[in-house]
């Protein structure tokens, strides 16, 4: 009878040791969410970069989704975000979607912008666009900026036309006399002539404006396509709020 008890014994510790080992376990805590990267060519130190960062940070908070705003070359920002090694980018124009076909465009602009050719030499004059086949200048545009590109190569030489990584670098250039003119948007521009560096520079003026003005749109990568609606109803009650233009008057004064 001991030995049977003994049997029964061991019997149920197996058994119970199997039972054991058969319950699934435990789920872990939540892994906290990866933070959204949303991308810009404009540092946290201008006014436009920081407020980008403030409209980015409230939406993105009030969708519940933690944010980051990293800094890149706006020719890199494009390449980066076609690739999907980060999620989405800050600024870009309606037709940009034409051309990257792995982004989605936020159907809610947040901004908007008139390309100009700038120029601090108060003599210079040009009646349209296509007279420049016949000048002689110098040009330049930032790397990345499509439009810029696509409007000047038709009506100057390569050898006439270059590129620089950012815009004030171009405002040097520009202000030394190294080029005639320099192709960018207006509020790259009035960004650049705010920080310590331009402050006060009254010679540069907008030569010739390329279009009407043309709206700003954020852009997601496609797998991210789920989150545009949302993102654009979000920014849409920001600026119904009045919150984006008051974002703006914050960032221009600090």
């Amino acid at each position: 009878m001991r030995h049977h008890h003994t049997l029964a014994c061991r019997y149920l510790v197996l058994a119970a040791l199997l039972a054991f080992h058969s319950i699934p376990p435990c789920p872990a805590a939540s892994e906290p969410l990866r933070p959204f990267v949303m991308v810009t060519d404009q540092p946290d130190t201008t006014y436009e970069g920081r407020w980008q960062r403030l409209v980015y940070q409230e939406a993105f908070r009030r969708l519940g989704i933690p944010v980051e705003v990293e800094l890149m070359p706006a020719q890199r920002v494009s390449a980066m975000v076609d690739a999907g090694a980060v999620d989405g980018q800050t600024l870009r124009l309606f037709s940009y979607a034409d051309t990257h076909p792995e982004q989605v465009r936020v159907e809610e602009p947040v901004s908007e912008v008139r390309f100009a050719l700038w120029v601090s030499n108060p003599t210079m004059t040009l009646a349209r666009l296509q007279d420049l086949t016949a000048a002689d200048w110098i040009g330049i545009h930032r790397r990345g900026v499509e439009l810029c590109q696509r409007a000047l190569s038709p009506v100057t030489s390569a050898d006439r036309l270059s590129t620089v990584s950012t815009e004030q670098a171009g405002l040097r250039m520009l202000l030394n006399g190294r080029i005639d003119y320099y192709c960018e948007m207006d509020i790259v521009i009035q960004n650049a002539l705010h920080s310590p560096e331009f402050k006060g520079t009254a010679s540069v003026r907008p030569l010739l404006t390329i279009g009407d003005r043309l709206m700003l749109y954020p852009y997601l990568h496609k797998t991210h396509a789920e989150l545009a609606p949302r993102l654009a109803a979000v920014l849409s009650e920001m600026k119904t709020e009045g919150l984006l233009e008051r974002f703006r008057q914050d960032a221009l004064e600090k």
